[in-house]
């Protein structure tokens, strides 16, 4: 039997359900119902307008939804759906709905916020001057990150983009930062989100993090408004005070969840059948991060979304929304990968569009002193099969880019500070690292990674950023690059005739490539 209110005291307008479509419904005799109002069923299901026709108001349903039935009688009780918020959240997995799901006990009240948030104004907002270290040299240095940026990761699917989106959440808290992160999954398989959990309490990053979870089990409209939560609770923060990292695991899932709502309420479909607000959907998400001025808390929130595309090429039609919606992209490639290269950024086709003027001054003429190497090197390596002569300044190119390739080599675990970047960006910079064999640069880099957390180290280059131009900070750089020569457990350089005969060896030997013989490489180099 249809249930009432009136056990609970209600005098409101009351609609009544005229059909229910797996997850959503239609509700008719609602008297003044807008837009985003929440909703109860008198079985105490709840759920949230998502939109109109000319009688009737459609609603997409929130929690167990199987006992509802035609006729039930429905009521609004609330203009928009809140969640609540507080600092407390930091170290908790929750629900889109914000309710605990880590048996860690009930969450403390704070502010209740709605979770369709408007963007801040352009006067409350700053200019975002400030990197978000990563903890990877290649990100840091070629494709760097300010904080209030919005990064967009795009790859196909198992390329490990998450892992590295969690990386460097990890590293937030491995360099005693005051960023908070929040990770948010979407129609997650729970596969994936054990992996993910288990990843952020191996680094002991958890602390500092808030996971708001939402699977495949799920409803789709928890998974709808998983984003919308996150970013709620980023603004909270960062309201604060704090700076916010927030990653979105991934807007595919949330395209194809809304895709899948719209569908089922009948609204047109558009390019790949998804709903022509889709744009709009995720610009105003995505609208809200930026870095904020003091009247509305000096904070910022950093996003990082997540894409999934189904080969290496990224022309579908959520990826190019999304890329022209934020401040950048990084692209993961599975040719990459397959080859041992991680992390497997495509450095070509991997763009920041603001977060270059974020760097320190000193990184950034290091940075960019280095990109005139790689894109001579990339230059080079189109080249390599055709049997040309190369000069020795071709052949140090060769041999530089081969190092650069093996720098950017880094696992997961393997996270680095800044001052370690600094070094070793000096130490490619200045063409040092061609004083130690090609075979020894593995060793290199742990070498140098001790070297680094060594006191005097930390300070000098400290010291150098303080001075923020390369001329200024030259001295101290050499200085400390010499003392890690002299270093007995660094790696013993290369001697001079060793250089001599090394460079006698054709294309074909340095990089281990050959065509055939149409293609011969003339063994002579000139000199």
């Amino acid at each position: 039997m249809t249930k009432s209110f009136n056990s609970i005291g209600v005098k409101e307008s009351v609609g009544r359900v005229e059909s229910i479509i797996n997850e959503v419904c239609i509700i008719s005799g609602l008297e003044s119902v807008a837009l985003n109002n929440v909703v109860q069923f008198s079985s105490g299901v709840r759920g949230i307008v998502l939109g109109f026709t000319q009688q009737e108001a459609q609603i997409i349903l929130l929690g167990n939804y199987q006992n509802l039935r035609r006729g039930e009688l429905v009521k609004i009780i609330s203009p928009s759906l809140k969640i609540n918020v507080s600092e407390k959240l930091l170290g908790r997995i929750i629900s889109p709905l914000g309710e605990p799901l880590d048996n860690k006990g009930e969450i403390e009240k704070g502010l209740l916020k709605d979770i369709e948030g408007t963007a801040k104004k352009v006067n409350e907002r700053k200019q975002i001057i400030t990197q978000l270290n990563t903890g990877y040299i290649l990100i840091d240095s070629q494709i760097p990150i300010g904080k209030g940026q919005r990064e967009l990761f795009i790859g196909e699917k198992k390329i490990k983009k998450s892992d590295v989106a969690a990386a460097i959440i990890a590293n937030q808290t491995k360099i005693n930062s005051n960023v908070a992160s929040i990770f948010v999954t979407i129609d997650a398989e729970s596969t994936h989100v054990k992996r993910r959990l288990s990843q952020l309490y191996q680094y002991g990053a958890f602390r500092n993090t808030i996971v708001i979870l939402s699977r495949s089990s799920d409803p789709a409209s928890l998974n709808y408004i998983a984003p919308m939560t996150g970013m709620t609770i980023a603004e909270t923060l960062a309201g604060l005070g704090k700076d916010v990292l927030i990653v979105f695991d991934n807007l595919t899932a949330h395209a194809k969840v809304y895709r899948q709502l719209s569908l089922l309420l009948n609204r047109p479909p558009g390019r790949e059948a998804y709903p022509g607000d889709i744009f709009y959907l995720h610009t105003r998400l995505l609208e809200r991060c930026g870095s904020f001025s003091d009247k509305v808390g000096n904070g910022s929130i950093t996003a990082i979304p997540i894409v999934e595309t189904q080969s290496e090429e990224f022309t579908d039609f959520i990826t190019t929304n999304l890329m022209a919606i934020t401040d950048g992209h990084i692209l993961f490639r599975q040719s990459l990968a397959n080859k041992g290269i991680q992390p497997a950024i495509d450095i070509g086709y991997s763009v920041t569009r603001i977060g270059g003027k974020s760097q320190p001054k000193l990184l950034r003429e290091l940075s960019d002193k280095l990109k005139t190497v790689i894109i001579r090197y990339h230059e080079v390596e189109k080249f390599i099969s055709l049997g040309t002569e190369i000069q020795k300044n071709t052949y140090e190119i060769i041999e530089l880019g081969k190092r650069i390739d093996l720098i950017f080599h880094q696992s997961l675990n393997d996270l680095l500070t800044l001052e370690y970047e600094i070094g070793m960006l000096y130490l490619l910079v200045s063409k040092k690292i061609l004083m130690w064999n090609y075979e020894v640069i593995a060793e290199l880099k742990l070498k140098f990674h001790s070297y680094s957390q060594e006191d005097s180290y930390i300070a000098s280059v400290q010291k150098a950023l303080s001075l923020k131009s390369l001329d200024k900070s030259k001295e101290i750089l050499e200085s400390v690059i010499n003392d890690f020569i002299k270093d007995p457990k660094t790696p013993p350089i290369v001697q001079k005739t060793e250089q001599s005969e090394a460079e006698k060896e054709t294309i074909v030997d340095l990089l281990k490539e050959s065509t055939g013989d149409q293609y011969a490489v003339s063994r002579n180099i000139k000199k």
